[in-house]
C-alpha cells in the first residue's frame, strides 16, 4: 500500500534501509538530482551500495556548481552517469528514487547530494513508498515531470534517455486512493504559484534558507493566500533575506509573527503551510521563497523547481524565540550581486564513450574554434587535445569523432574571446553499457576455465575442463530454451531501456563476456574488448624503422600491392599429442550435434564451437582424414542468425560472425568447387547456398583474426588469399547473379559472355558440342549455353534433369531426360553422335516444348534459332567465297 511521511534526515537512510530488506530484493535503478554536488561525498557514501544491489546510478548537477574537485573523482562514468545540466535559472530540484522490480521509494527534499545537505544541514524530505502495480497520483505527477524534464533543460541525451526510462518505470499501473491529497509539481512550464490553491486560509507559514531582495515570493503567497495570520522563520545570520522587504511585503497581514533560529546548523528545508478550517497542507521541496523559484517557469529562463503538496497532522515550521519587527527591519543578508560581465557560454553536458567513437554534448554562444580536452584524473599540466571543431551557430552542439589514443577519463573544452580563454566545467567520460543495471545471473552457467590463447587445448586437464563445461554450457542453454519456447520472459527495467538502443553492440558484449569470460569473448571478437586508448608496446632495437621507405628492388606499385596483404598469420595452432587426437575428435562431434540441435544455443556458443573447430583443424587433429567436412558445413550453416536473432543481435556482431564463416567456408572449399558433382563440392556449394548471403558482408581483415599458420603436417587452414577470394565472390554475387557461374566457367577456361540470358562462347576450338556441354555443367539450371567455331554452332537448354540440344549442323531439336547420376557433359562428351533415347522434333517451327523450356530459362527462343541458322552448310565462313 502506497504511505508517505516527512523526515528529516538524509536519503542515505533510504539507501541502508533498502540494503538491509529481509526479502532482498534487488534495486535496479538510483536517481540522484540536486543543485551544487559533491561527487567526492558521493562515491564514498552511495555509489558502492547502490552498484553492489545491482542498480544503475545516474546523478544529475547543476553545472556551474559542482564543489568537488575533478582529481578527487573515482568512478565517474565507469560505475556511474554523471550528467551536467544547464538552463535559464538555477537546476534546483532535490530528487532521489529508488527503484526495484515491485517498489518506488521516492524522496523530494531540500538538501543536495554533499556533505551539508545530505549529512549536517536540517533539511525536509517527504518519502513515498509505493507499488510500480499500482500507486498513488502524486508518482503519476512525478513520471509526467520526468518524462518532459529532458525537453525543458539541457542534459546528455543518454542521461535524458535514462530519466525517460525511470519516468516510466515508477509511473504506476493503476491508481490507488491511499494518498489522495498528495501531489508533486515542478515549474517546467507553469510557476509554482499558479499551481497553490486561490482564496483566503486561516494561517499561512513559511521558512526557507533564501528569500529574493523585494520579497516578492512572499508577497506573492499573501496575494494569492490572504491570510488572517502569517508566521515567518528564518536564521539571522545564516539565511539570506532583507529586513525591510519582508515588512513590506506582510504589512497586510493582521497578524504576523517572526522567529529566528538557533544557527548551529543550518537550517536548509523549505516550507510553505498554510490551514483553513481544521486541515493542513505543506508545500515541501526545492524552492525557496524567491521570485526565481515560485514566480517563474523553467522556460521562461527560471530556475527548475520540484516541490510536493501533502496534508499534515501538525505544523512542520520550527519556531523559537520571536523576533521584534524593528530589529528584523535592520537585517539585510543579501549580499551583493557578484555576477560577473556578461561573457560566452561554454558548458559541456557530457562525454560519451560507444566502442571508439567518442561523442559529446555541449552548450555554447561562441562562434570561435573550440578545443576539446581530456586528462587522466583531471589534475593541472595534464591535459591534452582531443578535437577541435568549430560551432554551427546552435547552441547545443553535438561532437563526435573517433577516439585518440591518449584518451583520458576527464574531458573539458576551452576557446579564446580576445584575450581571455574561457574553460568550461569537466565532465567524465562515460561509459553507459558498464554503468548498465545488472542483470540477475546468479543461475547463468559459465565457462568456468582460465586459459592463454589457445594453450589451454595442449594440456589434457585444462582440455578436459574445457570440455566439461562447454557442453554443460550447450546442454544448460537447450534445456532453458525448451522449456521456456512458450512462456515469454518477464521484462525488467533492464531489457526496456531506450537509453541503451545505441549502444546494443556493448550490452551483448557485456551479456557474452558474462556467459563466456573476457579470455574467450576476446578470442571470438578480436579487439572488442580493447577500449579506446590501449596501445601495445614492443622492445626496439636501434633507429626507429622509416615503413614508407622503398628499398632496393621494390618500387611504389609493390608498396601497394603489399599494403592490400596482411603479414603471414602469427597465431600458431597448440601442439596436441597424436594420442590425445581421437578425443578431442570425439568431443568436437558432441559440440557440433549440441551446436546444431534445435532449439539452437546462443549465437555466441555456435561461433565458439565452429572457433574451436577450426583451431583443432589446424592443430592437425584430424590428419588425413576428411570427416570433418560435413560437420564444419554443419557448424557453418548454423551460423547464419533466424529472425529472432537478427532483430536482437547488433551489427558489430554480425561484422565478426560474417568473417567467421568466410574462414570457415574458405576451408571447405579447400580441394572442391562450386560447380563440381563430387563428395566435397557437394558440401562446399550446400554450405556457400546457406551463408554466402552474410559473407559477402566480412570483413577481410577480420577473418585473419581467425586464421593460423601452416606449421604442422595435414594441418587444415585456410589461407587469407583464400578467405578474400570467399569474400569478393560472395560480394559479387550479391550484384551480379551470374558471379558464381562467370567464376566457374573462369576457373575452367571457358571464355564465356552472358548475352541476352544466354552463356555464349566463341573459340577455335573443335567441338562445340562438348564445349557447350562443359559450361551447360559448370552453370547453374536453369541456363542456355551457344557454342561456337568458325564452322559450328550448338545450342543447349537446361532445367533441371531435361536437356534440349540443337546444332546448326542437323537442324533439328534432340530432348533428353538425363539419369540421376548423369550431366550434360557426361552424355554429350563423345564424338560419336548424339546418344540414343532422346526425343526429336523440327528446329522450325520451334515446337511448344522448347518454347516452354526457352521461358523458364528466360531467353528468346527466336533469337536461339537465328544464331544457329547463321551458319549454312558450305564454305567455311573463313573461305573468300562466303563472303
Amino acid at each position: 500500500m502506497s504511505q508517505t511521511d516527512f523526515q528529516f534526515h538524509s536519503p542515505l537512510s533510504l539507501l541502508h534501509e533498502w540494503e538491509g530488506r529481509a526479502d532482498g530484493a534487488p534495486l535496479r535503478e538510483v536517481l540522484v538530482t540536486g543543485f551544487t554536488l559533491d561527487l567526492v561525498f558521493f562515491e564514498r557514501h552511495c555509489v558502492s551500495i547502490a552498484r553492489a544491489l545491482g542498480a544503475r546510478i545516474t546523478v544529475l548537477g547543476d553545472a556551474a556548481h559542482a564543489v568537488h574537485e575533478a582529481v578527487d573523482v573515482r568512478h565517474a562514468g565507469r560505475n556511474y552517469q554523471h550528467g551536467q545540466v544547464n538552463c535559464g535559472g538555477a537546476f534546483h530540484p532535490k530528487l532521489v528514487i529508488l527503484t526495484g522490480d515491485d517498489d518506488v521509494w521516492v524522496a523530494i527534499g531540500s538538501g543536495n547530494p554533499t556533505m551539508s545537505g545530505w549529512g549536517h544541514n536540517h533539511e525536509l524530505w517527504l518519502v513515498i513508498r509505493a507499488s510500480r502495480r499500482t500507486g498513488p497520483q502524486a508518482l503519476h505527477d512525478l513520471g509526467a515531470w520526468l518524462a518532459d524534464l529532458p525537453r525543458v533543460v539541457d542534459m546528455p541525451s543518454w542521461t535524458g534517455d535514462t530519466v525517460a526510462l525511470i519516468a516510466d518505470w515508477i509511473t504506476p499501473s493503476a491508481m490507488d486512493d491511499a494518498l489522495p491529497g498528495v501531489r508533486v509539481f515542478g515549474n517546467l512550464r507553469r510557476s509554482l504559484i499558479d499551481q497553490l490553491p486561490a482564496g483566503p486560509v486561516d494561517s499561512l507559514r513559511m521558512t526557507a534558507p533564501f528569500f529574493d531582495a523585494r520579497a516578492r515570493a512572499v508577497g506573492a503567497l499573501i496575494g494569492r493566500m490572504p491570510p488572517d495570520e502569517l508566521s515567518i522563520a528564518l536564521q539571522e545570520g545564516l539565511s539570506q533575506y532583507c529586513g525591510k522587504a519582508l515588512l513590506e511585503a506582510t504589512s497586510s497581514v493582521p497578524r504576523t509573527g517572526f522567529s529566528f533560529l538557533d544557527e548551529n546548523r543550518t537550517r536548509h528545508g523549505k516550507l510553505v503551510e498554510w490551514r483553513v478550517g481544521g486541515t493542513t497542507t505543506a508545500m515541501t521541496g526545492s524552492a525557496n521563497l524567491s521570485a526565481a523559484a515560485l514566480l517563474t517557469t523553467t522556460v521562461d529562463g527560471g530556475n527548475c523547481e520540484l516541490v510536493t503538496m501533502a496534508p499534515i497532522p501538525t505544523s512542520l515550521l520550527p519556531w523559537e524565540a520571536p523576533v521584534d519587527r524593528s530589529a528584523l527591519s535592520q537585517k539585510n543578508t543579501i549580499p551583493a550581486d557578484l555576477r560577473a560581465d556578461p561573457t560566452v557560454t561554454l558548458v559541456v553536458l557530457g562525454a560519451r564513450r560507444v566502442q571508439h567513437t567518442i561523442t559529446v554534448e555541449l552548450i555554447t554562444t561562441t562562434h570561435k574554434p573550440i578545443t576539446l580536452e581530456s586528462s587522466p584524473n583531471g589534475s593541472p599540466d595534464t591535459w591534452t587535445a582531443l578535437h577541435v571543431f568549430t560551432p554551427d551557430g546552435s547552441p547545443l552542439q553535438r561532437v563526435q569523432f573517433i577516439a585518440p589514443e591518449q584518451l583520458g577519463g576527464a574531458v573539458r573544452a576551452k576557446t579564446r574571446v580576445g584575450d581571455r580563454q574561457v574553460v568550461s566545467p569537466v565532465v567524465f567520460l562515460t561509459d553507459t553499457v558498464r554503468c548498465r543495471p545488472r542483470t540477475d545471473t546468479t543461475d547463468q552457467p559459465r565457462i568456468t576455465f582460465v586459459g592463454d590463447d589457445d594453450t589451454v587445448l595442449t594440456d589434457k586437464v585444462l582440455a578436459g575442463r574445457f570440455n566439461a563445461d562447454l557442453l554443460r554450457l550447450l546442454g544448460h542453454v537447450q534445456e532453458h530454451r525448451a522449456a521456456t519456447a512458450t512462456a515469454p520472459l518477464r521484462s525488467t527495467a533492464v531489457t526496456a531501456s531506450a537509453a541503451d538502443s545505441d549502444d546494443r553492440w556493448g550490452i551483448w558484449l557485456e551479456s557474452v563476456e558474462r556467459s563466456l569470460g573476457p579470455h574467450l569473448t576476446g578470442v571470438l571478437f578480436p579487439g572488442a574488448l580493447v577500449g579506446p586508448g590501449t596501445t601495445t608496446t614492443e622492445w626496439a632495437v636501434g633507429p626507429e624503422a622509416n615503413d614508407s621507405e622503398i628499398t632496393e628492388g621494390e618500387s611504389d606499385e609493390t608498396i601497394e600491392d603489399l599494403a592490400d596483404t596482411p603479414a603471414e598469420p602469427r597465431r600458431t595452432a597448440p601442439d596436441i599429442p597424436t594420442s590425445q587426437r581421437s578425443q578431442y575428435r570425439a568431443w568436437a562431434r558432441r559440440w557440433t550435434k549440441a551446436a546444431t540441435s534445435v532449439p539452437r544455443p546462443p549465437l555466441e556458443l555456435r561461433m565458439l564451437v565452429a572457433r574451436t573447430y577450426l583451431v583443432l583443424l589446424a592443430a592437425s587433429v584430424w590428419g588425413r582424414d576428411e570427416s570433418w567436412r560435413p560437420e564444419l558445413r554443419d557448424l557453418t550453416c548454423s551460423l547464419v542468425p533466424d529472425a529472432d536473432e537478427q532483430s536482437i543481435i547488433p551489427g558489430q556482431a554480425l561484422d565478426f560472425l560474417s568473417s567467421l564463416m568466410s574462414a570457415c567456408l574458405a576451408l571447405l572449399l579447400q580441394d572442391a568447387t562450386l560447380h563440381g558433382g563430387g563428395e566435397y563440392d557437394v558440401i562446399a556449394k550446400s554450405t556457400w547456398a546457406c551463408t554466402a548471403e552474410l559473407v559477402a558482408y566480412a570483413d577481410p581483415e577480420l577473418a585473419d583474426e581467425y586464421l593460423y599458420a601452416p606449421d604442422k603436417p595435414y594441418a587444415r587452414v585456410p589461407t587469407w588469399s583464400e578467405v578474400k577470394g570467399v569474400i569478393d565472390l560472395a560480394a559479387t554475387a550479391a550484384d551480379d547473379p551470374y558471379a558464381e557461374d562467370r567464376a566457374a566457367l573462369e576457373q575452367e577456361d571457358l571464355p564465356a559472355e552472358m548475352l541476352d540470358g544466354v552463356w555464349v562462347v566463341d573459340g577455335t576450338f573443335h567441338n562445340p558440342r562438348r564445349v557447350a556441354a562443359r559450361a551447360a555443367t559448370l552453370v547453374r539450371t536453369p541456363s542456355a549455353v551457344l557454342a561456337r567455331n568458325e564452322h559450328k554452332a550448338t545450342v543447349i537448354l537446361s532445367e533441371g534433369k531435361v536437356l534440349a540440344i540443337a546444332e546448326s549442323a542437323a537442324p533439328r531439336w534432340r530432348v533428353y531426360e538425363l539419369p540421376p547420376m548423369s550431366t550434360p557433359l557426361s552424355i554429350l562428351a563423345g564424338d560419336d553422335g548424339f546418344p540414343q533415347g532422346g526425343k526429336t522434333y523440327p528446329l522450325e517451327p520451334v515446337p511448344t516444348r522448347i518454347q516452354a523450356l526457352a521461358k523458364s530459362v528466360g531467353v528468346n527462343h527466336q533469337l536461339l534459332v537465328t544464331a544457329l541458322q547463321a551458319y549454312r552448310p558450305g564454305p567455311t565462313r573463313g573461305d573468300p567465297r562466303s563472303r
